[in-house]
């Protein structure tokens, strides 16, 4: 009986540690003292605390059994994950960013996490070193529907019910009945009624087209795949922007290359004579100037970190090429003969011995975070795209990344410049550009929504012009200048068909 005494009394003291000292300091010193509010991933790490608690007073009241335990691991698993997706939300800001009070320089969630890390140890700990035999346990409630308690256990109980009563007053005071809920960024408290203010998450949770909520938008449009939630228009004349000048086709045909998907964007390299194409299904090829022959190719393995969704943007940077998907995550390769097959395993389903990787990364953005892109270009210095429209985000972002360390270094939505008319009512985000041109300084976006191509001025961030190109032309996905030419490649009618504009 002294063993079931020690076990009894340890976790006795156990309850009381996690109900009097994080969930008591939290409720009376920082609630009542300090005025700190807690949001509602707050409130959810603190109730699985109260669950961990109330597992415990199960056990003391009703002896040590499996369902108890269970109930408390699940909490305490609860918790865990709670606090560090809860820390995750700040984790990606800069230093000193976050939310809540700091102890020891760490923010109250994280606190909430080495508290559920200290339940699960620390009862570990009981039960292998003081955990009554089955024989005592029996013993302990034989012929009884519950233990008898002892003076600290009734202790137990009576703290247990003054901080839940004090905490369950602190969230009807500054959260509500319901329908009310916990805010995510809360005000302090007061138990000034001229300062409190209820209200709800719920219509929001209600409203949002995807249960993932702000990161539930649509994926870009695709020749395979088509966006659901627009209806493209070729008419020019609807375009937001006033057009300036007119283009015209001077020639077209079809590029018959064997490829493994539609091309989603072309480039010409000046020093090799060469065209490099990225397709759809994550393939580049390197043709000849005709777009009649491949000299080689490669399939990306892009499930390899970082994914890499579809390709849709191709460039030479120095001696390098770079490959971008639609999610702004890219590969950068050099075309080798002496490529290594078994080093490239891991980023080439084929073409590993003509290709070797030289970096893999990505763009990561702010503005544009929940935003695709369909288009990429560069220069000497920098690496363009801009964001394409979604269900959620119908912005309009030019994103510059360094060629130099890969960090970004502007995101914004350009100016409308000197001699360029946005319409009345009407917004840069209608555009939809999937495909990237970069000439003397200068970037041609060319927008499949509308037929029109703005100029921007990548030293002023402005908008200085506007083209239109043929309505014949239905899904533009590559853009180049070549000799002074302007290529344009649309796939249409299952077919990529080259056109050459004046």
């Amino acid at each position: 009986m002294e063993k079931n005494t020690r076990f009894y009394t340890l976790i006795s003291l156990a309850a009381i540690g996690i109900i009097a000292l994080p969930v008591g300091i939290a409720n009376i010193v920082f609630g009542y003292m300090l005025g700190d509010s807690p949001c509602t991933s707050c409130w959810a790490l603190r109730i699985m605390m109260i669950v961990v608690a109330t597992s415990a007073l199960f056990i003391i009241r009703y002896g040590l059994k499996l369902k108890y335990v269970g109930m408390m691991l699940i909490a305490a698993g609860y918790g865990l994950w709670n606090a560090f997706w809860h820390l995750g939300i700040y984790a990606q800001l800069d230093m000193g960013q976050g939310q809540a009070l700091m102890i020891l320089n760490i923010h109250t969630q994280m606190w909430a996490g080495i508290v559920m890390w200290t339940v699960i140890v620390l009862f570990g700990l009981i039960l292998l070193f003081t955990a009554p035999t089955l024989e005592e346990l029996v013993e302990d409630t034989k012929n009884k529907e519950y233990r008898e308690l002892s003076k600290l256990n009734n202790i137990t109980f009576v703290v247990f019910l003054v901080i839940v009563t004090s905490n369950a007053f602190q969230a009807f005071v500054a959260v509500g009945p319901p329908p009310f809920t916990g805010p995510d960024s809360p005000q302090r408290f007061t138990l000034n009624p001229k300062y409190i203010s209820w209200g709800s998450l719920l219509p929001n949770v209600f409203s949002e087209p995807s249960w993932r909520g702000p990161m539930g938008v649509s994926d870009p449009d695709l020749s395979t795949s088509p966006a659901k939630e627009f209806n493209f228009n070729n008419d020019f004349a609807d375009s937001p922007l006033k057009i300036n000048k007119l283009l015209s086709i001077e020639s077209k045909k079809e590029i018959s290359l064997d490829l493994n998907a539609p091309i989603n964007s072309i480039r010409f390299d000046k020093s090799s004579k060469k065209f490099a194409i990225a397709t759809e299904d994550w393939g580049l090829y390197l043709c000849d100037k005709k777009l009649e022959s491949i000299e080689r190719y490669f399939v990306l393995d892009h499930l390899y970190f970082p994914v890499v969704l579809n390709f849709v943007g191709v460039d030479f940077v120095g001696d390098d090429i770079k490959v971008m998907g639609y999610n702004k995550a890219y590969i950068t390769v050099k075309a080798d003969d002496n490529a290594d097959e078994v080093v490239g395993f891991a980023d080439f389903y084929e073409g590993a011995d003509k290709f070797t990787k030289v970096d893999r990364s990505m763009f990561q953005t702010l503005r544009a975070k929940t935003n695709y892109i369909s288009s990429f270009v560069a220069d000497d210095k920098y690496s363009y795209t801009i964001s394409v429209p979604n269900n959620l985000n119908k912005s309009f972002i030019l994103i510059k990344q360094s060629n130099a360390d890969g960090m970004l270094s502007a995101e914004l939505t350009p100016e409308i410049g000197y001699g360029v008319t946005l319409k009345k009512d009407r917004k840069l985000g209608e555009l939809y550009v999937t495909a990237l041109a970069y000439k003397n300084g200068k970037l041609y976006a060319a927008s499949k929504n509308f037929n029109t191509i703005v100029v921007i001025n990548t030293a002023t961030d402005r908008i200085i012009d506007t083209y239109s190109f043929p309505s014949e032309i239905k899904n533009i996905r590559g853009l180049d200048f070549v000799n002074d030419e302007l290529y344009v490649v649309s796939y249409q009618n299952d077919k990529n068909m080259l056109y050459i504009l004046k």
